[in-house]
Order: C-alpha cells, then sequence, then structure tokens
C-alpha cells in the first residue's frame, strides 16, 4: 500500500520557499566570483581595470593565456605546490593515523593526558616567532622539507581519525589478531587499515588540499622562488600589477609602456588564478562524497 502524502500547510510552504530562495541566492555570490573570474581571464584588460565586465567577455584576448605558457615561474610553481601536496597528504596522513591509534584505545594508559596535551596545542600555540627562530635554528628555511613537517599534523584531522577508529577498532577483531600473534603494529597495518579506506582518503584529501591552498606557511618560510607554491607565484603576479599600477598613475611619462605592463600582468593574473583552483575544484567534483564523508566523520562518537 503506497502511503498518502502528507500535506504542507502554508507555514511548510512558505518555508521552503525562503530557504530555496535563500539558497539559490547564496550559490550566486559563491558562484559568481568564479564566473567573473573566468570571463575576465577571455577578456580585454582594459574593460575588466574600466569596471565594464560584468556577465560576458569583453574584446576576447587570449593575450594573457600566451604569456601564462611562456610565464616559467608559474610551471615551477605548479610542479612544487604538486610535490607539497602530495608527499605533504602521505606523511601527514601516515602519521596522523598512526597518531589517532592509540587514542582510540580505551586500554591506552596515556591516552586521557596525551588528549588534554593535544586539546591544549589545539587552541594555543608557541606563536610565530618563537616558530621562525626554531625553523631557522634547524634550517629547515627555503627548502622542500619546511612546509612537509610544519604544522604537518593538524589536531583536528587526529581526532575524526581517532572517532573513526574507535567506531571500527573491534575489541574481538583485535582480540582474534592476538592469538594469530598479531602486535599493535601488525593489526594497524594487516587489519585495521585496510577496513578504514574511508578515513585514509578523507584525510588524504584533506591535507592534500590544505597544502595546496596554504600560502601562509609558504610566504613566512620560503623566499626562494625556486621553492614557491602557486599560491606565492600569484602573490608576486598581484604584488607586480598593484606596484605597476601605482607607478603608472604616479609617471606622467613613458605612460603607454607603463600600461602596456599593467596589461599584461592583469591578462596573466586572472588565468593564473584559474590555474591555481581548477586542480581542486575538479578534484572536489570527483571525490565530492568523500569530503561529505569526512565531515560527518568528526561527528561519531565512540
Amino acid at each position: 500500500m503506497v502511503k498518502p502524502q502528507q500535506r504542507q500547510t502554508r507555514e511548510d510552504i512558505i518555508f521552503d520557499i525562503v530557504s530555496q530562495v535563500l539558497m539559490i541566492l547564496g550559490c550566486l555570490v559563491i558562484l559568481y566570483p568564479i564566473y567573473f573570474i573566468v570571463i575576465a581571464s577571455f577578456s580585454d584588460p582594459k574593460y575588466v581595470l574600466g569596471g565594464e565586465v560584468f556577465f560576458a567577455p569583453r574584446g576576447l584576448n587570449l593575450e594573457g593565456y600566451k604569456r601564462i605558457l611562456k610565464y616559467a615561474p608559474l610551471w615551477r610553481g605548479y610542479a612544487n605546490s604538486a610535490y607539497y601536496s602530495i608527499a605533504g597528504a602521505l606523511l601527514s596522513t601516515f602519521f596522523t593515523l598512526l597518531a589517532a591509534y592509540p587514542l582510540s584505545r580505551n586500554d591506552f594508559s596515556g591516552r586521557k593526558p596525551f588528549t588534554i596535551m593535544l586539546l591544549i596545542a589545539m587552541f594555543f600555540s608557541g606563536g610565530l616567532i618563537p616558530q621562525y627562530i626554531l625553523v631557522n635554528a634547524l634550517k629547515l628555511r627555503n627548502t622542500y622539507a619546511v612546509l612537509l613537517l610544519i604544522s604537518g599534523i593538524q589536531v583536528t584531522n587526529l581526532f575524526i581519525a581517532s572517532s573513526y577508529f574507535k567506531t571500527t577498532n573491534i575489541d574481538s577483531l583485535f582480540e582474534a589478531s592476538q592469538i594469530d600473534g598479531c602486535t599493535h603494529f601488525g593489526y594497524f597495518f594487516r587489519i585495521l587499515l585496510p577496513i578504514s579506506v574511508p578515513i585514509v582518503i578523507v584525510m588524504l584529501l584533506f591535507y592534500g588540499v590544505w597544502q595546496w591552498n596554504d600560502f601562509f606557511r609558504a610566504l613566512i618560510f620560503l623566499d626562494k622562488q625556486q621553492y614557491f607554491p602557486i599560491q606565492l607565484v600569484l602573490k608576486d603576479l598581484l604584488a607586480t600589477n598593484q606596484i605597476t599600477g601605482a607607478m603608472f598613475e604616479l609617471l606622467s611619462e613613458d605612460q603607454a609602456a607603463y600600461e602596456e605592463m599593467l596589461k599584461a600582468a592583469d591578462s596573466m593574473k586572472y588565468g593564473i588564478i584559474l590555474f591555481a583552483t581548477m586542480p581542486m575544484l575538479i578534484l572536489y567534483l570527483f571525490l565530492q562524497q568523500y569530503f561529505i564523508k569526512g565531515i560527518t566523520l568528526g561527528s561519531v562518537k565512540g
């Protein structure tokens, strides 16, 4: 028998309409900046600088993309970001899951003090200056390792993984593995990890996206262009654009040359923003179910 649908009240209909309108407006607020960057990257810089580009490209111009293809720092930054994201995700995920396992076990005697210590570290840190001094003393500045090791483990992700292990780590399964001669390490690598693939993928995604988008650590600890990720390359280009614009306003001579420099930098700016954001957008489209699962994992209680 088919259940009769419950009749909606007038308040329910109003609520549905208002919520849907708000969701549509929210989507437009989020999507329009991305759309604007796309159309601006194909528009003539003079229309973009003049604020005449709103809903469609004006003065179709591919000069920016031609310059981008010849812009060596961009491809070096791309390669560096790919390295930081892949290597950082693998390294951080490994140590996060390794630390989350003992915290998920009720028979771990140091569980409570370690959890308190991690919570304190999560909300309070030693500060940026002591961290910078430490990195400098360890000679990690301007190295590929600095972005992989400094803040490589996020406490939030550690607690998410620990919470997941609490629901997966069945005592009877561990006892059965002990009978077969498994140690904690053998149980973790041979049994627990193979049945915890979702959390492994979620941690890889979270750390990979974080490493790709991270800007602040690179800005503080890197000042040699050969180590720059894509975000610092974009920052340098934007800074060049602003300086050129200021020079153009202050100087009256050679205005044509400065105007050309301004247009060149501006035509490349939006294209590089697209190059920097598209990999993560494409990744999210294909793996959005794991992002959603990662958000819900944090609410699981053991």
